[in-house]
């Protein structure tokens, strides 16, 4: 293994992160679930008082895999499934989260989904198995609590079990929290460590004391990860949309619990915990604004999410302004993105290094890199995100060819290695918006010390996008690339220099000096869902400078 590479990226680590790694280790290794044994035995004695309904056959859709299942045999483990089916880590975890209890899209009745949990919890006993990790124990314990909440007819000996099994969940969990990975795991192990111990404080807990010192810890973990993990501008540290939306619904839920803690307030919970509640709803609902209004920016006019980073496409919150001839601008200063809306378009540009420094395994080589909306069409795109396991596609994902950036050929921004580790790093030295005259510059060092500027000038119904190089330290072709929708097509063209574009209904055009030339480039709107498209290469032999037009019809 390279050692400049491990240094470089062990250099920006927290300390709790590089000593927290071997003590998880530790804890998952010789920590087991307390009471999973007891637990397993009253939910088998249950499912035969309470047996499998009739129809039992039913099936599951995550990350655009469907598989089938026969709930008197299901495989919640990897060690459950035929090797030559298993599928990916993240499929698992999904299927642990229990997310699809509430979903439309993976229908399964009332009934059913109680055999379902039952039989979890007297199948899945191993500590070491993936249902068990942090990470899908925290969206669990969140999402059974707010199943028994909607299911409030649930008979007294279910309710009591599947309660004692969420009790050993939560006492697992405070084994396990993510230090040494922070960021959207650790927000996500605290918020259902503090909902878990809230809901165990007010079901009559048989250890008040340990659930509400637990609750007293968490609360006060998650008051110092809202100070860290969110920016002055609502956006969280990782840059990613899609986990913005999850933090965003992570930062509800704290909110509600809190809400309703105080709403209530018995007379058992100590004032400490009374008052970190308080404290805790105060910061959620200053935050929330915030978020909302940063994700409003970080979504398309098709109500869509911006891809940057690791992130699959998911709704997030649509402009409600209406469409306007007047540009409005956003420079988010401290999430480093710049937006524009005017008429119906939009365009978005990514302009901060790979963040946050001790945790960067969610960010991609993709400063400078843009999406463009023209009428409400997404026509200029990211490559998205496909897969973590898969090493080919989760590289092809991150690498400075897939953006809409410039580069020398070949070459990466950043020094990216395994699935989420970053070594040297690319760095944004400037950025500005002239709003009078439409011009947003930005500056970076790639990891080599390569200095690329772009500059970008706004017109009516045209974008100028003039890149520059200086300080080359490495031999190759000075590129700029263009990513474009699925859907676009490159329509036949009179002019040398002019490509021409249609993408429904919506023609464009891209016009340059530079050499142009078209490659097949293969994008992932969605973790699993492969989709060919083209790619447009700008390169100039010549000089360090391509510039290109960007223009349509209003």
């Amino acid at each position: 293994m390279n050692a400049i590479r491990v240094f470089n990226t062990i250099k920006h680590l927290k300390p709790a992160q590089i000593l927290g790694r071997p003590v998880f280790w530790l804890k998952r290794k010789f920590f087991g679930p307390a009471g999973a044994g007891d637990e397993a035995r009253e939910s088998h004695e249950l499912k035969r008082l309470y047996p499998l309904p009739a129809s039992s056959g039913f099936s599951l859709t995550f990350l655009n895999r469907t598989c089938e299942f026969s709930a008197d045999k299901m495989f919640w483990q990897s060690s459950d499934w035929p090797e030559e089916q298993q599928p990916e880590k993240l499929w698992l975890y999904n299927l642990n989260y229990f997310d699809w209890l509430f979903e439309k899209k993976n229908p399964v009745a009332k009934e059913l989904q109680l055999f379902l949990i039952l039989d979890w919890i007297e199948n899945v006993r191993s500590a070491h198995s993936e249902p068990w990790e942090p990470f899908p124990t925290s969206k669990r314990i969140l999402n059974w609590i707010a199943w028994l909440d909607e299911f409030k007819e649930l008979a007294t000996p279910l309710r009591d079990c599947i309660v004692e099994s969420l009790n050993s969940q939560v006492f697992r969990l405070q084994h396990d929290l993510e230090f040494h990975n922070q960021a959207n795991h650790l927000f996500a192990n605290l918020t259902a460590l503090f909902v878990g111990c809230i809901f165990m404080l007010e079901s009559g807990t048989k250890t008040p004391v340990m659930h509400s010192d637990l609750a007293i810890f968490s609360a006060k973990e998650l008051l110092k990860q809202m100070d860290e993990q969110f920016f002055a501008d609502g956006g969280h540290y990782e840059r990613s949309p899609m986990y913005h939306l999850d933090m965003l619904d992570d930062v509800m839920k704290v909110r509600d619990c809190c809400r309703q803690l105080l709403k209530t307030q018995p007379e058992e919970f100590p004032a400490e915990l009374v008052a970190l509640a308080a404290n805790l709803h105060e910061i959620c609902q200053k935050k929330l604004p915030l978020m909302k209004d940063w994700l409003a920016c970080l979504t398309h006019p098709d109500g869509l999410i911006a891809q940057f980073n690791d992130c699959a496409i998911r709704t997030g919150i649509k402009s409600d302004l209406p469409v306007s001839e007047k540009p409005s601008n956003y420079l988010l200063e401290n999430s480093g993105f710049f937006v524009r809306r005017w008429q119906s378009n939009y365009f978005v540009l990514s302009c901060k290094e790979p963040s946050p420094p001790f945790q960067p395994g969610h960010s991609h080589c993709d400063i400078l890199s843009y999406e463009l909306s023209i009428a409400g069409r997404r026509c200029i795109i990211d490559t998205g995100c496909g897969s973590y396991q898969n090493a080919q596609i989760r590289e092809h994902c991150r690498k400075t060819a897939s953006h809409n950036t410039a580069l020398i050929e070949l070459s990466e921004q950043s020094d990216i290695w395994g699935a989420f580790r970053i070594g040297a790093r690319a760095k944004v030295i400037s950025r500005q918006f002239d709003s009078e005259k439409g011009i947003l510059i930005i500056e970076l060092l790639d990891q080599y010390a390569q200095h690329f500027r772009r500059e970008i000038v706004f017109g009516p119904s045209s974008i100028r996008i003039r890149d520059r190089m200086y300080h080359r330290r490495l031999t190759g072709t000075f590129c700029s690339l263009v990513h474009l929708h699925p859907d676009c097509q490159i329509m036949p063209a009179s002019d040398q220099g002019i490509i021409n574009l249609s993408c429904h209904e919506v023609e464009f055009s891209i016009q340059s000096g530079a050499r142009i030339r078209s490659e097949m480039h293969l994008c992932y709107p969605e973790f699993g869902r492969e989709e060919r498209t083209v790619k447009l290469i700008l390169s100039n032999h010549e000089t360090e400078a391509i510039d290109y037009v960007i223009s349509w019809n209003t």
